[in-house]
């Protein structure tokens, strides 16, 4: 049985990206962040709240980047503490660059769309509206196209890169995901308010 960070897809975006390759484990997990954000909006309904945002020292605001800093500088710079994988799917990945300017691109997009996939299946559940679900409705159908246009599309639960198919654990970690992610009125996309 596979351990770790392959049981838990972890992001409503990865889910998305995963489904739209063709693994329907990422089905799975869907299931289970709809199931795990209708009790938290059920929460929010009968009251829930965690109080009122208290304002920070502004120094608290650079933890964050400063952390992000650092990791860039141990990858560029390599040190022998750290250790990159050389074979298997963990090592392929894009160049630093362009890595870094598409993350760049996709956080600029996804912070001004306000993008939220777990805002957006709480409000079709609370109010009836989707507006918030058709930015992941429209990531879902171009990496779908794009999948079926270059040939990568193989539907399936079984030999999927990266991927295991222990539904239990897809399931009760993406359940985890949607009703935390409600609780806290956040997105896992991106920190702010849903």
């Amino acid at each position: 049985m596979m351990i770790g960070a392959l049981a838990f897809l972890g992001c409503p975006l990865r889910m998305v990206l995963r489904l739209a390759g063709s693994d329907l484990n990422a089905l799975v997990g869907l299931a289970g962040f709809a199931v795990g954000i209708v009790p938290g909006a059920l929460f929010l309904k009968k009251g829930f709240s965690l109080g009122r945002a208290q304002t920070q020292p502004t120094a608290s605001g650079f933890i964050m980047p400063a952390v992000a800093a650092l990791l860039l500088v141990f990858v560029i710079v390599a040190p022998s503490f750290i250790k990159f994988s050389e074979t298997g799917p963990d090592s392929m990945r894009a160049p630093l660059a362009l890595a870094l300017g598409v993350g760049l691109v996709v956080g600029i997009l996804a912070q001004r769309s306000r993008m939220c996939m777990a805002g957006g299946i709480r409000d079709i559940f609370l109010i009836r509206n989707g507006s918030l679900f058709l930015g992941y409705a429209t990531v879902f159908v171009v990496v779908l196209v794009l999948n079926l246009v270059l040939g990568k599309f193989s539907l399936g639960f079984a030999n999927q890169p990266i991927a295991h198919t222990d539904s239990l654990w897809n399931f009760l970690g993406m359940a985890l995901v949607g009703f935390g992610s409600i609780l806290v009125g956040g997105c896992p996309l991106r920190p702010e308010p849903t």
